[in-house]
């Protein structure tokens, strides 16, 4: 492998019309061959820094282009050596080859993390003169000197840090009392919350429901996803229908042919509330009655008054025989 050391490099040299894209702090190569006139087999290159001066933390881009002659190929890095104080930031801009002039660019997003004057890596360049070539020609180009400054103030300068602590120094006697009684105390705070917490939350009824306790639950569901229009009007009074059979069976071992109006009784609001649960479901009528809402009640009305609690009636004790002056 032929290898192009830095012998040749001009610094401060103003570089050619082709590279005048490379202007802030350019480093120029050039390299000419044996036995060839002035221009040919000539390759060129050059880098910069954009600027080339920074502040620390402050991202700046290495540019390299890189003039062949024709039927040249001109391979660019991707990744650019660096130092454990500059890092590269992007992935690098590489650009094509330009026909007319010859010159292929690329560039890379850079960032600095010290301050101070930093020598930037040479950019290894790989040319291929000519297809024939099977090894290509080697090129260092150098890169100018990048100079990072501070963003601390002037007035810090020369000032002496303190040692740090180690990791788990001991903290003063006086200092850990106070933290051992700040903890005791949030500890203290959340134990009297969760107490009143559980205090005020009810007592969970654990007891089973019976018939007529269920159906009256079912009907409170049933109206809530009314009101919420979940149901259409026919699925509510389907529910309702429903709601009344499960009561009877349970409670009345209804068999499952009886209609439920048979349970009407004279009944007036239940016997209206099924009439017009059968307007709906049957014939598709909405109107008369009072609605789904008065419907449900009636059949809730009609459920409680059957399991309504009877009050126990005191003894009364027997009054005592009066004696008379005969007896």
């Amino acid at each position: 492998m032929r290898r192009a050391g830095r012998g040749g490099v001009c610094r401060g040299r103003r570089p050619a019309a082709g590279l005048a894209p490379l202007a802030l702090g350019t480093v120029a190569l050039v390299l000419s061959f044996p036995g060839t006139s002035a221009g040919q087999d000539e390759v060129r290159a050059a880098a910069a820094l954009f600027p080339d001066t920074v502040h620390v933390g402050e991202p700046f881009r290495v540019g390299v282009t890189v003039t062949s002659p024709r039927g040249a190929e001109v391979r660019l890095p991707g990744v650019l050596e660096t130092t454990e104080n500059l890092e590269q930031a992007d992935e690098a801009e590489i650009g094509r080859r330009r026909p007319r002039s010859g010159a292929s660019r690329a560039y890379y997003r850079m960032v600095a993390w010290t301050a101070g004057e930093h020598e930037v890596p040479p950019i290894k360049v790989a040319v291929f003169l000519s297809e024939d070539d099977a090894e290509p020609l080697e090129i260092l180009v150098p890169v100018p000197t990048l100079t990072v400054e501070t963003v601390l103030p002037a007035e810090i300068e020369g000032l002496e840090l303190r040692q740090a602590l180690p990791y788990l120094s001991p903290l003063p006697f006086p200092l850990l009392i106070i933290l051992a009684l700040i903890a005791l105390l949030v500890a203290l705070w959340a134990y009297r919350k969760y107490r009143k917490r559980e205090e005020e939350q009810p007592e969970e009824d654990t007891r089973e429901l019976t018939a007529w306790e269920r159906a009256l639950e079912e009907l409170k569901k049933l109206v809530a996803s009314w009101r919420a229009g979940d149901l259409a009007l026919d699925a509510f009074c389907d529910g309702l229908e429903a709601v009344l059979r499960r009561y009877l069976e349970a409670t009345e071992a209804w068999a499952p042919g009886v209609p439920t109006r048979a349970v009407v009784n004279g009944n007036r609001g239940l016997a209206n509330a099924l009439y017009y649960s059968a307007r709906v479901r049957f014939a598709r009528l909405g109107g008369g009655y009072g609605g789904p809402i008065e419907a449900s009640d009636a059949c809730g009305a009609w459920i409680a008054s059957r399991h309504e609690p009877i009050e126990p009636v005191e003894p009364v004790e027997p009054a005592e025989p009066v004696k008379t002056e005969a007896s």
